[in-house]
């Protein structure tokens, strides 16, 4: 594992270290963390916890539980050690999701593989990290409809020109989107991302909020 030196958070003074062969911290992390508004208390479930950085970002709100999983103990590790460096207790765990079992969350994060083809360039952590062959949408949809309480939240981040298959795959499981809001990069044409909040229960008005504007790195709202 190469160690990069350490870097900071997005909109946050915490400290995080990251490996050249994992994947690390990028816009849809930030623009997830960011997002992020449960109360204070909440016990939280990061699905795919890879270094840690979504379990940090919750750590703000003052949940009274983190508990993160991923398929990697080297990716564990990692989280590990930015999480003591932090102060931040959390529970990881090594495994699949699919066969994850615990007592329900109040709300569960996750910026989940979502690259529909595989590509034989990359690394094998990147592969499960980007490609959703290792967890596909009806997989977490259901894992959402296990490991979520009746009343929770779900937030999470995913391509704006799959959003329909989301919304989809959602309504079959019986949740609803409670708030969506887009992400544009200015140099594209077409809406990048969609961040969602999600609840279980019939399908009920939906709350799109101003658009997320990325110019150059920098994020900004319309």
């Amino acid at each position: 594992m190469k160690k990069k030196t350490k870097d900071y958070l997005k909109f946050t003074d915490i400290k995080i270290y990251q490996d050249d062969e994992m994947f690390c911290v990028n816009t849809d992390t930030a623009l997830l963390g960011r997002f992020l508004d449960f109360r204070k208390g909440a016990s939280v479930l990061d699905i795919g916890t890879n270094n840690g950085a979504l379990l940090l970002y919750a750590s703000l709100r003052k949940p009274s539980r983190l508990c993160g999983i991923d398929i990697f103990g080297e990716a564990l590790d990692l989280a590990f050690e930015n999480l003591l460096m932090n102060g931040i207790k959390a529970e990881l765990h090594l495994g699949k999701i699919q066969e994850f079992k615990t007592d329900p969350f109040d709300v569960i994060v996750t910026n989940p593989p979502f690259f529909e083809m595989n590509n034989p360039r990359l690394n094998t952590y990147m592969e499960k990290a980007m490609f959703e062959e290792s967890l596909p949408l009806d997989e977490l949809c259901e894992a959402f409809r296990r490991l979520l309480k009746d009343n929770g939240e779900i937030y999470m981040i995913y391509p704006a020109d799959r959003a329909v298959s989301l919304l989809c795959a959602l309504k079959d499981k019986g949740f609803k989107v409670m708030k969506m809001q887009y992400v544009y990069d200015l140099k594209k044409e077409y809406a990048l991302r969609v961040l969602l909040k999600i609840k279980k229960g019939p399908l009920t008005k939906t709350r799109v909020l101003r658009p997320v504007l990325i110019d150059d790195g920098k994020i900004s709202e319309l």
